[in-house]
């Protein structure tokens, strides 16, 4: 975490405060006081000294009563470059940081910028973050892009691309050596936009809004060379998106994450779920689930636990029910239930980077729940890191994705 403080002051101010001579011993410590005094006391000086401890008080966050002022000393090395040299009270407010410091002063002013890299606290050990440790491995120096996964992602429509970006890019941000995103021709130019990163097959309806022959054969291809399938973020219910998740569904050998309207257009015939030969992970919200059951929402959430269970096991696929306490449920009846996460989550998109960071786990070989599991505990945790930064009201689906760096960073990933 970036920790920054500034503070301007009169240099006048503290020239008239430096008439008393107990000024200077109460406010500099023993090396600060010697290094002024060795240059006569100039007021320019003891202020800009003075600046360096309220900035650094306005870094961590305390002010100045945080702690001594004498704890905080300006000082320069032997190239006359200024440091800070921090003890006391003043050395445990840094968390071990190493803070820089500039200062400067003209004939009226002093200034001060102090600015430290602060140690991020340490994640509390848990259930969610042992499965993802266990299941992220250091990357071999000798490895390549072919060594993590190659995801296809079947997602977006015409006023869905956001959908269709948000996915892919999550996924990237997760690992997958390769993204491949599947996508109709009129929305290519939206997303390639926001993404560089991804491959592209594009996708054409001919007039009666089927997909066209040549549309079918390049995603029979794309297919054949996925590690992984995520399908359904975006995607509408449209004749293409019926014909293209009936690919999956026929062609598919590879673990598949249906999200979304992949989600409502398997609730249309459910029984069709036990004849893919595909590994499954369904994440649905309570809505969706509902639709998958033929019941209400409030029934699901009523009965969480006891559905998420019974429907992986039924049907045979791993299921992630996202709300509060989001539930992942194996067909082995293994559950594991989220802590992370919060309220300023629940807002369209979401989801989306979810199914991505979920698919993307799963294109690098990762087994279904264990990739589900552990992507949900990380998006939980990206979900917390953006409301203590920005709030749970102001914070964005894609500030999740922005949040993954640091925090593979922390985890040692």
């Amino acid at each position: 975490m970036l920790l920054v403080g500034t503070d301007l002051v009169e240099i006048g101010r503290i020239k008239k405060s430096m008439r008393n001579p107990r000024f200077l011993r109460r406010v500099c410590g023993p090396a600060e006081y010697a290094g002024l005094a060795a240059r006569g006391f100039p007021a320019s000086g003891a202020a800009a000294a003075f600046c360096a401890k309220e900035a650094f008080g306005k870094a961590v966050g305390t002010g100045l009563a945080g702690f001594g002022l004498r704890e905080a000393q300006l000082l320069h090395d032997g190239a006359g470059r200024p440091e800070l040299a921090l003890s006391g009270r003043a050395k445990a407010l840094a968390r071990g940081a190493r803070f820089s410091v500039s200062v400067t002063h003209t004939s009226r002013y002093a200034s001060a910028v102090v600015a430290g890299e602060g140690a991020a606290e340490p994640l509390p050990e848990s259930e969610g973050l042992s499965i993802l440790r266990g299941m992220l491995k250091p990357r071999a120096p000798e490895s390549n892009k072919g060594n993590y996964g190659r995801l296809l992602c079947l997602c977006g429509s015409e006023g869905m691309a956001g959908a269709a970006a948000m996915s892919a890019g999550a996924a990237l941000r997760c690992g997958a050596g390769i993204v491949e995103a599947a996508l109709p021709r009129a929305i290519y130019p939206i997303v390639a936009a926001r993404l560089a990163e991804p491959v592209f097959t594009l996708t054409d309806t001919l007039p009666n809004g089927r997909l066209s022959p040549l549309s079918k054969a390049a995603l029979g291809a794309a297919l054949g060379r996925a590690s992984a399938v995520l399908a359904g973020c975006g995607l509408g219910k449209s004749d293409a998106a019926r014909e293209a998740l009936a690919l999956v569904r026929d062609k598919a050998e590879v673990p598949v994450v249906l999200d979304a309207d992949g989600i409502n257009l398997a609730a249309e015939h459910i029984d069709e779920l036990k004849t893919v030969r595909a590994p499954l992970i369904l994440t649905p919200h309570p809505g969706e689930m509902a639709r998958l059951l033929k019941t209400t929402a409030a029934d699901v959430q009523a009965h969480r636990r006891e559905y998420a269970l019974r429907f992986a096991a039924q049907y045979g696929v791993t299921l992630v029910l996202k709300g509060a306490g989001t539930l992942v449920a194996s067909p082995e009846g293994r559950l594991y239930r989220n802590a992370t996460g919060n309220p300023g989550m629940a807002k369209g998109g979401s989801g989306d980077v979810l199914a991505g960071m979920v698919a993307s786990f799963a294109a690098q070989g990762i087994a279904p729940f264990e990739a589900a599991a552990g992507a949900v505990y990380l998006h939980g945790l990206a979900g917390d890191r953006c409301a203590a930064r920005g709030s749970q009201t102001a914070m964005l689906p894609t500030d999740l994705i922005a949040a993954l760096p640091e925090l593979f960073l922390q985890i040692g990933r």
